[in-house]
């Protein structure tokens, strides 16, 4: 499968090429995934980039395993275009951003608002980068990540594409965030947001959790559990795999379908957000045959089960944002203009006060679908 990944590349770059200007294709440096970090003796920044190897990709052969993984090219300058021309003077080929995928920035970027926005402001006004790549943010260097991608696929530099096509939607501990989202999420709730968190690890590279921004800077991040209370609450939930205990049993539930419902209002001079969380999932468990689960009062046991869970997984989440952030992480602001118009003037003006001072109602309904019994 993945010499069909690399002809694909491959015809892609061929195509494209072609059609904005007649440079030769191996005079070029494809870069698929860049890391911009901060660094921290000049407050340059450092870009690590990750081309694509033409010649395993012409050639249809893969890496061998016994070859020392590839690195990423490292580069600084003051802004990311100096830093990619300062590139060029190392490569018989000139870098080329039009195939970029992925975009991963470190810790010491994002713990600077005026870093952060520098750097998406350039990544927007770039003619060559797609609003459509992926970014994520680490809690690391961005170039640790860089090499630990390099190491997981040298040839292509696919991995995350392939992540988030492949296996993101299964486990619903993140999900995929594009620059143009970002930036319109970012820019309506006044530098706020949640990045997905990506990990260079020493078993390789580990996608899930998420890193908060709040104007415009990282504040913390959030686990892979918390991160999915989020998405729960979001209605992004499917595909997350909930363990509820019933009759002494660990019994898995996977979720297919979430639908999340807001609403808001006033008490005594107190706002009032209602969450509603509308759940589809099916159990399973080699447990579950002698248990009578068939029978109806059982189905409805094993539900409240779930309900109980999920609502203290959604309630946590959201004690964390009026705590220990004391942030609008959700965005709930935003959801309160649209509405209502009346009650977001007289609260919403200033969203982190308005979230620490907000009352939440959680409710939730779990249907138990279908029933795997596992052997």
């Amino acid at each position: 499968m993945k010499w069909i990944k690399q002809c694909i590349l491959f015809l892609a770059v061929c195509f494209l090429s072609g059609c904005w200007d007649d440079k030769e294709m191996e005079d070029r440096s494809y870069i698929i995934t860049m890391g911009i970090d901060k660094s921290r003796d000049d407050n340059r920044y450092v870009i690590t980039l990750a081309p694509a190897q033409l010649s395993s990709m012409n050639s249809g052969e893969e890496s061998s395993s016994s070859e020392a993984p590839e690195k990423g090219i490292i580069v600084k300058g003051d802004t990311i275009a100096t830093a990619i021309r300062q590139a060029d003077t190392y490569s018989s080929r000139q870098v080329y951003l039009g195939q970029l995928k992925t975009v991963v920035l470190g810790k010491e970027l994002l713990q600077e608002k005026e870093y952060l926005q520098s750097v998406l402001d350039e990544l927007e006004r770039n003619q060559d980068i797609s609003g459509k790549i992926i970014l994520l943010g680490t809690e690391g260097t961005a170039k640790e990540c860089i090499d630990a991608i390099l190491e997981a696929d040298a040839s292509t530099g696919l991995f995350i594409w392939d992540f988030y096509k492949n296996t993101a939607q299964d486990v619903a501990v993140t999900r995929k965030l594009d620059l143009e989202t970002f930036l319109r999420e970012i820019r309506s709730s006044s530098g706020s947001s949640i990045l997905p968190k990506i990990e260079a690890t020493e078993q390789g590279i580990k996608i899930g959790g998420g890193i908060v921004i709040s104007n415009y800077a990282f504040i913390g991040s959030l686990t892979g559990k918390q991160e999915e209370g989020v998405l729960l609450l979001q209605g992004m939930g499917k595909g997350a795999v909930i363990d509820g205990i019933w009759k002494n049993n660990t019994i898995p539930m996977w979720i297919y379908k979430n639908k999340s419902k807001l609403y808001f209002s006033e008490q005594n001079d107190e706002l009032f957000c209602h969450i509603q969380l509308f759940i589809e999932g099916s159990a399973e468990g080699s447990s579950l045959e002698s248990k009578s689960i068939f029978d109806s009062d059982s189905l409805t046991e094993l539900q409240n089960v779930f309900e109980i869970i999920i609502k203290s997984e959604i309630e946590n989440t959201i004690a964390l944002a009026q705590k220990n952030y004391k942030q609008d992480i959700f965005d709930i602001a935003s959801e309160l203009k649209k509405k209502n118009f009346e009650l977001y003037n007289k609260y919403g003006t200033d969203a982190n006060e308005m979230i620490q001072n907000m009352h939440f109602d959680v409710s939730v309904s779990v249907k138990i679908r279908t029933i795997g019994v596992v052997d």
